[in-house]
C-alpha cells in the first residue's frame, strides 16, 4: 500500500478522536451547568479568542434577588479541560458581573464571558417582563 493511504488514515483516525473528545468535553460541561439549575436561573456566556489567550465559558445560576449562587467556569486549551467552579462568583450581585470592573481571581476571557453571562440574563428576564406586560 501507499504510504500517502497510512498519513491519509491516521489524520482521519485523529480528525475523528478530536471531534469524540471535543464532544465529550461539550457534554460534561452541559451536565455540570444541568447541576446548577435548582440554585436558580442559569446563563452562560463565552469570552476571549479562539486563538490568543483561549476561550474560556462561565455559567452562572441566579437567584430571584440576582445573586450569583453558584458559578462554572470551562477553559483551556485543549479537549481534556474541565469544568471547575469559580468561588469568586458567588455571592455577587448580577449587576456587578454585568457592569465593567475588573473582579479578582478571574483571567480576561472568564471576566468577558461572565460579563456577557449576566447581559443574556438580564435581557431574557426584561423580554420575559414586556411579554407578561403584554
Amino acid at each position: 500500500m501507499d504510504p500517502i493511504f497510512y498519513l491519509l488514515g491516521a489524520v482521519v483516525i485523529g480528525w475523528l478522536g478530536q471531534l469524540y473528545t471535543t464532544y465529550r468535553q461539550a457534554m460534561d460541561f452541559n451536565r455540570q451547568v444541568r447541576t446548577m439549575r435548582p440554585f436558580g436561573t442559569v446563563s452562560v456566556g463565552v469570552g476571549g479568542r479562539r486563538y490568543r489567550g483561549g476561550r474560556a465559558y462561565v455559567a452562572i445560576a441566579v437567584d430571584d434577588a440576582g445573586i450569583v449562587r453558584r458559578a462554572v467556569s470551562l477553559s483551556g486549551f485543549t479537549t481534556f479541560a474541565r469544568g471547575r467552579e469559580v468561588p469568586g462568583l458567588s455571592g455577587r450581585r448580577v449587576n456587578l458581573l454585568a457592569g465593567e470592573r475588573s473582579i479578582e481571581g478571574l483571567s480576561k476571557a472568564q471576566r468577558a464571558a461572565a460579563r456577557q453571562a449576566a447581559t443574556l440574563l438580564k435581557q431574557g428576564k426584561s423580554t420575559a417582563t414586556k411579554e407578561a406586560v403584554v
